[in-house]
This record gives structure tokens, sequence and C-alpha cells, in this order.
């Protein structure tokens, strides 16, 4: 019996992965390179001031419409020197609005909240999003908005690479090239799960219409929540293209305690998903619990049949995207990625059954 389940949940996982790499290989959306909306960039920055500069400059380099185009930065009462930094380039006349975000009310806590306030004097037709310890193409926004001229895409996201500069800092940023494409490939079957923010874009009608951060119930998560209140509440669609030109790029955790708190974020947020949307991920974690119980069994025959079918279709979803953002080089970390994958699929989710408190960023949410 145990064998039997074994074999199907290795196909189930293994028609799944390919299904995934077929969407993300082959969906296309429907794109005008010559549209120009207004567009406001909006960062949340809290103790950022060891990060912010490169952002900026990176932000400064856009290749947008200066009159179309503008920045604000919400310092999120950060305790070091975040707003000198932001202070210091707008002085040197670049145009950008900073501003002290407030203590929110119920729904509006941490990044939520600081978001929130930048939205709310927010000009931009379009809203984007990424992280003050990130940098951005200089056709991040011009190649983003394209797909905005489809009256119908509420949300557009996008991939994020993880600056790269040992093992412990690949295998991280292999990890989020595989789950971002997952998400594209769910978006891309018309299936929406989620998305990043580090790399993400709203309509402003869209968030209008979900009655913004006020009105979504508040998640440390504040991504997923706006992603799931706008695709589950509304008619606008989401797309997350597989495109160089829109590639984000930001910094790995440095230590595992960074890494750990990070995950548990993560998998905390993904608590609020509907059951269909966790039956989906439940997926991969019944077939590595059955796979890793196989392990000290004595099917062995099942095992490695099992081993070489969950890794032909995890390279098969992983290797294509890396070669479209020529970092087919990274594929040399695929051993320890699946090691390292499979072990917090196996363990975060009984983590959070316990219920242990979020922290990030010097705060504490239950």
């Amino acid at each position: 019996m145990f064998e039997t389940l074994l074999v199907i949940f290795t196909i189930l996982y293994s028609v799944q992965l390919i299904l995934f790499s077929l969407s993300v290989r082959f969906v296309r959306y429907a794109a005008d390179a010559s549209y120009r909306p207004s567009v406001s960039v909006v960062i949340a920055a809290r103790n950022e001031e060891s990060n912010i500069h490169s952002c900026l400059n990176s932000l400064m380099c856009l290749d947008y419409p200066p009159d179309l185009l503008e920045i604000i930065i919400v310092d999120d009462q950060s305790q070091d020197g975040t707003s000198r930094v932001v202070n210091n380039f707008s002085r040197k006349g670049a145009k950008i609005r900073n501003i002290t975000a407030q203590k929110g009310g119920r729904n509006l806590q941490g990044k939520a909240n600081a978001l929130a306030q930048g939205i709310d004097v927010a000009k931009g037709e379009i809203l984007m999003f990424t992280d003050a310890d990130c940098t951005v193409a200089s056709t991040w926004v011009s190649d983003t908005v394209k797909y905005f001229a489809d009256e119908s895409i509420g949300i557009v996201a996008g991939y994020t690479f993880l600056r790269a500069r040992g093992v412990f800092q690949s295998i991280q940023s292999l990890d989020w090239f595989f789950l971002v494409t997952v998400a594209a490939a769910t978006i891309g079957l018309r299936f929406p799960v989620t998305a990043v923010g580090t790399n993400f874009s709203v309509r402003r009608k869209a968030y209008d219409a979900v009655g913004g951060y006020d009105n979504i119930t508040f998640s440390v998560t504040e991504d997923y929540s706006l992603f799931h209140a706008i695709t589950t509440r509304t008619k606008f669609a989401a797309c997350l293209p597989c495109e160089e030109a829109t590639l984000v790029e930001s910094e790995a955790c440095s230590t595992v305690s960074q890494l750990f708190r990070q995950k548990l974020r993560w998998f905390r947020g993904g608590r609020d998903m509907s059951l269909s949307k966790l039956l989906l991920y439940s997926l991969s974690y019944a077939f590595h619990s059955f796979l890793c119980v196989a392990l000290f069994s004595q099917y062995w025959s099942a095992v490695s049949t099992a081993l070489l079918l969950k890794l032909s279709s995890d390279f098969i979803l992983l290797y294509p995207t890396l070669k479209t953002f020529k970092k087919g080089t990274m594929i040399k970390f695929f051993p320890i990625f699946e090691l390292y994958y499979s072990l917090y699929i196996l363990i975060f989710p009984i983590l959070i059954i316990l219920g242990p408190p979020i922290r990030w960023k010097d705060r504490e949410f239950f």
C-alpha cells in the first residue's frame, strides 16, 4: 500500500511540475511597448541605510519619461540614517519624495502600513513596488507597464534574482527562481496563487477596487494579501512574464537565522490561502513526506524511481528559466538546492502549526 501511494504521489508531482514548465514556456501575454501611463514607484524602507543608496541609483537610471514617473520612499520609522540618504538624493535634484510612515490602524501594520501611506500620496495610474535592498534594470518600468495596455490586467509581477556570492546565497537564488516560476505557471494556467513583492506592480484602479490595504486583513506577507484580494475580489487578471528586461536584483539572506525568519514569514502568510491553493502546495508536501519515509524502507526500486523523476521534473522546471535570465551556470548548485528545498518543504509546515511569532525588521507579529 505504501509503495503504491509513493508511486501515485510521484506521478502527480512530476506531472504537475511538467505542466508548470509548459505553462511558463508557452503562455504569452499581450503587450504594447508604446503604452506610457503615469507610474508611481513606492518603496517602504526600514533601517536600510546600507542598501538604499544602490536602490536609488538604479531608479535614477530608469529609461521612463521623467514627467510620467514619480518615486516615493516611505521611511518605516527607521532607526538609522535611511532618511538622510534619501534626502541627500533629493537635494542633488533627484525627483524623489521622502515621507515618514505614521502609526496605522488594525489592518495597517508594518510594511503594509508604510506602503499604504505611500500609495495614498501617489498619483500614478500604475503602482510599482520593490524593496529598498533591490536594484532594478533601466527597462524595469517601461517593460513592465507595457502589459497594462491590456485593460483586463490588474497585476504585473516579475522575477527577482538574489545576488549569489557563494553556495549559501546561490541555493537561495535558485530557490527564488524555482518558486517564482511556479507562481508564473499558476498565473499562466489562470489559477493565480501568489507573487513576490520585490517585483510587483498594480493598476491603481485594481488597488482601489479592493479598498486598498485599509480593507485587506493584515498579513505578514502584504504582497500576497494584496495579490489575493485583487485576483479573487475583482475581475482584474494577473500576469507574470518570464522576461529579462523586468528582472530585479536583491540581496540574499546573509545568515541562517535571517533565512529561517524569512521562510517562517512566507509560510505563515500562506496560511491565508484558499483550500484549493493550499491543496496545490500540499501535493509537494505529501510527495516529499512519502519520499522521506521511503528512504528508510525496503522499497529501493520505487525510491530510486521517485528520486529520478523528482530530480528530472525539478530540473525541467528550473533550468529553462535560468537560461532565460542568462544564469545557466548556477545549475551546478542544483544538487545542494534539491536537498535544501526538500528539507524546508518538510520542516516549515510543521513549525507553522506550532505557531511561533514572526520576527521581521526588528518587529514581532503573532
